[in-house]
């Protein structure tokens, strides 16, 4: 398998999980939980300016460092490659910030019901839905949850770092 922009792809994979998840646990709307605002997602990292007028609950996904590929441990000429991935979660109160992250944090771990650790990397080149590709598998290995200060805004704000490993085949 050769594909291109696999970062690009790693990164819809990641952010179309999470958003279908929190559609499935209500947080999308319209009944969302504990009758709080429906979310608004984001496919970037929020800049500080941006943070002083969020008034909603925001959650903003975004991917920093990315290792060079090197060879994976069981061989077979596939490759193995380490993202960082991080989910800001501004909320309307600290509550509802901890439910957030809460759930959000448990889907990437494997712990909510059906969530899983591990899975396809998936291919949107030509398919907007994504095809799945069963030879590139994407696996969480570690989940964080942090509460940054920021004392000019006064936000309920949560962040989630976790690292990504994607395993896929190499150039044949």
């Amino acid at each position: 398998m050769t594909l291109r922009h696999i970062s690009r792809h790693l990164q819809r994979t990641v952010e179309d999980r999470i958003r279908a998840e929190l559609q499935a646990l209500g947080w999308l709307g319209p009944s969302v939980p504990f009758g709080t605002t429906p979310i608004s997602i984001y496919s970037r990292r929020l800049r500080d300016s941006e943070l002083v007028a969020l008034t909603g609950n925001i959650v903003g996904i975004f991917f920093g460092r990315e290792s060079d590929d090197s060879a994976a441990e069981l061989g077979g000429g596939m490759l193995t490659t380490t993202t960082d991935l991080f989910v800001d979660i501004v909320a309307v109160n600290d509550p509802i910030g901890l439910a957030l992250a809460s759930d959000v944090k448990d889907f990437l771990t494997g712990r909510a019901p059906g969530a899983t650790r591990m899975f396809p990397l998936r291919d949107y080149t030509s398919d907007p839905g994504g095809v799945p590709q069963p030879d590139a598998m994407v696996e969480v290995v570690g989940v964080e949850r942090q509460r940054p200060e920021n004392q000019e805004t006064r936000l309920f704000w949560q962040v989630l770092i976790a690292g990504l490993e994607l395993t896929y085949p190499g150039e044949a």
